[in-house]
């Protein structure tokens, strides 16, 4: 799995990851207790925030910040079981932390804020014998932790994770992560092809339980991203491109580089498209605020195609994928459209 979106930070050196480590519970306690001190203010406002929303986005912020707390405690809890981590249950027991704290912090953001999940029809998480490459469409707050859900909980599959570096300053994702072999693609400045590359490396490790996601447009929509994206072609003559995207007013344009790269490390992978709508137009952290409790759902539809029915060759890989994108695209189109007309 892949989470993105996230905006450019250097990573931190590995002396302050230990630091962060150490000091986090204490950070935990003392954010707590600043909860406390507001809390009663906050409630002060609902004459003007009817929902409480600000109150409810704070006290969800403070106990997911305690379910990664407890993520950084079980990671030294499993060192100090397997100091030099060859237990023959590393894998499984990281990957059951991962389960639990999904799955505890989506049951409290759906009694919090009233954030809920549906899955259209039934979603084959790929067969038997075969790992799992997982391209997602990228919008709306969340969509990352719903689909880790997904494939963590539902699936059981080990996830082999492409992210962002600025992830290693979350001091319990990135410490139980990293025990997973998960690999952190360096900031853009500088990286060069490497981002690719190791996407490819990651891709050549997958073993037929685990699961890969990637959202090959490389951040989340907007709708004035989406804009912007059209303008900047037009704008360089890409008419035929412009064009395409301006037709695919719900997705932006998929890059498919990593996905090729996946294709030609991991053959015999089962590609899962994810195609999800419901919260799209919230945009920022004000939005959610605005928008607490939830009223939409978050609606996941996921089509699986066969190993053998995906192109290896990047050439082909980009027109596979750009018909699933099309695909994606309408789909939402038509959600949407339901959606206001309900």
């Amino acid at each position: 799995m892949r989470i993105t979106s996230l905006p450019s930070l250097p990573a931190p050196p590995v002396w302050l990851r230990l630091i962060l480590q150490a000091v986090y519970p204490l950070f935990g306690i003392a954010m707590s207790l600043l909860f406390v001190v507001v809390a009663p203010f906050l409630l002060l406002l609902w004459p003007w925030d009817r929902g409480l929303g600000l109150l409810r986005c704070l006290f969800l912020t403070i106990y997911v910040m305690w379910e990664d707390i407890g993520l950084v405690v079980e990671c030294w809890y499993l060192r100090l079981r397997s100091p030099r981590g060859t237990s023959p249950t590393w894998d499984e027991d990281h990957l059951a932390l991962i389960r639990r704290a999904l799955n505890n912090v989506l049951f409290t953001a759906k009694k919090v804020v009233g954030f809920r999940i549906d899955i259209e029809g039934m979603i084959t998480v790929g067969r038997p014998g075969h790992p799992l490459v997982v391209i997602s469409r990228h919008a709306g707050p969340a969509d990352s932790l719903a689909i880790a859900w997904l494939l963590a909980s539902t699936a059981g599959r080990i996830p082999r994770i492409v992210l962002a570096d600025v992830m290693l300053w979350d001091p319990g994702i990135a410490m139980v992560l990293q025990r997973l072999d998960s690999y952190f693609v360096p900031s853009p400045t500088g990286a060069g092809d490497d981002r690719t590359k190791g996407v490819a490396e990651l891709a050549g490790t997958l073993s037929s339980t685990d699961a890969m996601l990637i959202f090959p447009e490389g951040r989340n929509w907007t709708a004035d991203r989406h804009d912007l994206q059209v303008e900047r072609l037009t704008e360089r003559g890409e008419s035929a491109r412009a064009e395409r995207a301006a037709s695919r007013p719900w997705v932006l344009e998929a890059r498919s580089r990593g996905v090729a790269a996946m294709r030609e490390q991991a053959p015999d992978a089962d590609v899962m498209v994810i195609a999800h709508t419901g919260l799209e137009m919230i945009d920022g952290p004000a939005a959610v605020v605005r928008s607490v409790p939830f009223t939409n759902r978050l609606l996941l539809r996921g089509t699986t195609h066969r190993s053998e029915d995906v192109p290896t060759d990047p050439d082909e890989v980009a027109a596979w994928l750009d018909d699933r994108w099309g695909e994606v695209n309408d789909w939402v189109g038509t959600h949407v459209t339901r959606r206001e007309h309900a």
